[in-house]
């Protein structure tokens, strides 16, 4: 059932309980029956306060309630706790009296019969409503729960101060069973409204539950890429949660990565919170930060991407005192040379004074559109041909995945080459670089070389 369904069954059991056990405190002239009917009588009070709690909850959020109508419920639940409050300091001072002054009990089989009735009525309105409270995340349906789950104990102790004072037999004690079991039902009843209204004020108050941060920060940490998690404010609006968080990563992340970084962390949250259908509103910003073992290349990296350039092969040279910074500068192919000089110009002169740097140079390299390429004739040739040049080359252990294709008069290559494991990478590339002035020198007209250098026995990613 959905929430309205499981309310409106909870409240028609409260009606007719109700009904039933204000008669049998009539009709028995027990305090503790008294209590346990003007208990019943609240129990309508509140299911129509969470009746109508959740149809109004469950409207959708608008220009004049941006976070929905979800408090409504807990807005019902502090309700609750006032009724709770008013109704049984009444009962706790009628008990008294009774202590005072005992009366007779009437009727107390029938009055035992009927709290047994009940018993059994509130142990499966208990399971409804919690499965319902889980299934909805309503605070509302889950306050109903743990009301009705008190209701059971206390009518058990109205049942026992029943039976007690009928076997009492002229014993002073025994008589005044039924005034005690009043009060002990009155206390019982005031605890939990004590814990349910201090529920409800934490959730208007925006109180952070500890639990949900907690879960918050174990998942946005669980992505790769962030560096930390420096604040997290989530609050909870009836089955909504709505999370704003800062993350940090590496500086020198791109916005795509970042944007990346931020979306990874909205599924998770969702995932560790039972959010997955989308019932959250989360907004994460990305706080880009330095890093303690960060190289001058890892800064002007950085830098450039910052700067909205797309920057790669850095390279830093020290020359005694003073750094000789190179680098290659993506820019599109379609740029006239004046605006792509004024570019790397303004870049040079940008990491000049960021860095304190003698001397930049910015190679630009431009980007287009695909080219179209044609079959390489007599290419399994080729190929032998690039697997004996590459033979030659001891530091190498193998070359595969070779591609050729022709573009004008030029032959282009990609090619893995697989290295020892233990070799330094600044060693492969040096061998790598070996290697394709090995096959500039025998294969004429060759074009682009791509060599890419990995370990021997990695896999290819399929």
């Amino acid at each position: 059932m959905n929430k309205s369904k499981t309310a409106v069954v909870s409240f028609s059991i409260s009606v007719a309980l109700a009904v039933l056990k204000i008669a049998l405190a009539i009709v028995s002239g027990s305090v503790s029956m008294f209590a346990e009917a003007i208990n019943n009588t609240s129990d309508v009070l509140t299911s129509l306060v969470t009746l109508a709690a959740v149809k109004i909850s469950d409207k959708p959020a608008d220009e004049n309630y941006p976070y929905g109508h979800g408090k409504i419920e807990s807005l019902s639940a502090l309700i609750t706790t006032g009724f709770l409050f008013a109704i049984y300091l009444s009962v706790i001072r009628e008990a008294i009296a009774r202590l005072i002054a005992p009366l007779p009990i009437e009727n107390g089989l029938l009055a035992m019969a009927a709290i047994v009735v009940g018993i059994a009525f509130n142990i499966g309105r208990v399971a409804m409503l919690t499965r319902a409270a889980r299934v909805h995340r309503s605070q509302a349906l889950a306050a109903e729960a743990l009301n009705f789950r008190t209701d059971i104990l206390s009518s058990s102790i109205v049942l026992i101060a029943i039976a007690l004072e009928l076997l009492s037999n002229g014993n002073p004690i025994l008589q005044r069973a039924d005034a005690v079991g009043a009060i002990l039902v009155a206390g019982v009843v005031l605890l939990f409204a004590v814990r349910l209204g201090r529920q409800a004020i934490n959730t208007l108050l925006d109180r952070a539950s500890e639990q949900l941060t907690r879960r918050i920060r174990n998942a946005a940490r669980q992505v790769s890429g962030v560096i930390a998690v420096d604040t997290i404010r989530a609050r909870e609006v009836g089955a909504q949660i709505f999370v704003d968080l800062t993350a940090s990563v590496p500086r020198s992340m791109s916005l795509e990565g970042s944007h990346d970084v931020a979306t990874q962390i909205e599924e998770r949250i969702r995932d560790n919170t039972g959010n997955s259908s989308g019932d959250a509103d989360i907004i994460v910003r990305i706080n880009p930060v330095a890093q303690e073992n960060e190289s001058l290349v890892d800064d002007i990296h950085a830098a450039a991407v910052r700067d909205g350039k797309a920057v790669h092969n850095i390279s830093v040279r020290e020359v005694g005192a003073d750094k000789y910074v190179h680098l290659d500068l993506e820019l599109n192919g379609r740029l006239d040379l004046q605006a792509a000089h004024d570019i790397a110009t303004e870049l040079e002169r940008s990491l000049k004074e960021q860095f304190h740097l003698l001397h930049v140079s910015v190679h630009i390299e431009p980007t287009s559109e695909p080219i179209k390429a044609r079959v390489v004739s007599q290419q399994q040739a080729t190929i032998k041909e690039i697997k004996r040049i590459a033979g030659s080359e001891p530091r190498i252990q193998s070359v595969d995945n070779i591609v050729l294709d022709r573009v004008g008069s030029h032959i282009n290559i990609s090619l893995d080459c697989q290295f020892n494991a233990n070799m330094s990478l600044a060693d492969a590339h040096l061998a790598a670089e070996h290697l394709e002035q090995s096959l500039r020198r025998h294969l004429p007209h060759l074009g682009q070389v791509l060599i890419h250098t990995e370990p021997e026995g990695a896999v290819d990613v399929p």
